[in-house]
């Protein structure tokens, strides 16, 4: 578990390992299918790949194995976005930002597949980099970098006004975490962000808490 520091939320991780967090029982998932739609206060089960939820509601929760679980926090607002090859290329990110009339707070990405274990073809490459805000370096030939690219383009929507925060390993390298891409797993990590509202809930954090990086710009 992961509190993302000045925010009153934290990020939750049930993976392969052992001692998975607590899945909060408000938790709501849709029926995700790598497509760039955003549903907005979902009952559970919709066909979509992202969803905006009312704060002091629902929590946002997402099913991933190598794929990108994206959050984001505005005033009045959680959102979250499942977004592998084909949702960065169909502009998930762009699609879930847009969703909220409100100026984004927070930019929060859990685990995936690094950039550098991610290996693809060209053509999927072109088509998460066609509408990515990068440059030479940040597309090396033959692999993907789902959060970098997430991250640009999030800048490139919203500015530099809100805080950008990374958690969690690689799922390729980790033996704690699901990963299609080693070894063509059904398994899944479910990843969701909460509010901290109890003393005791936020002190069995802290003591778990693996740490962060914070992102001013990428």
């Amino acid at each position: 578990m992961l509190i993302i520091p000045g925010s009153g939320y934290c990020m939750g991780l049930s993976g392969a390992g052992e001692g998975p967090d607590f899945i909060p029982e408000s938790a709501v998932f849709l029926k995700q299918i790598h497509s760039n739609r955003i549903v907005v206060n979902p009952l559970g089960g919709e066909r979509a790949d992202g969803m905006v939820v009312e704060k002091h509601s629902r929590v946002p929760a997402l099913k991933v194995a190598d794929c990108l679980p994206v959050f984001a926090l505005w005033d009045d607002f959680a959102g979250a976005a499942h977004a592998g090859w084909r949702g960065l290329a169909g502009g998930i990110v762009e699609n879930l930002l847009q969703a909220v009339n409100q100026p984004l707070r927070w930019f929060i990405t859990g685990p995936c597949i690094c950039g550098d274990c991610y290996t693809v073809g060209e053509e999927v490459r072109e088509a998460v980099f066609r509408d990515d805000p990068t440059v030479g370096e940040d597309h090396p030939q033959g692999r993907v970098d789902l959060r970098g690219s997430a991250i640009r383009r999030a800048r490139k929507l919203c500015g530099d006004q809100f805080r950008v925060v990374t958690a969690g390993e690689c799922t390729l390298e980790s033996v704690n975490l699901y990963s299609y891409r080693s070894n063509g797993t059904a398994g899944r990590n479910i990843v969701w962000l909460a509010e901290i509202e109890q003393g005791e809930h936020i002190r069995q954090l802290n003591g778990r808490n693996s740490g962060y990086t914070e992102r001013r710009k990428n």
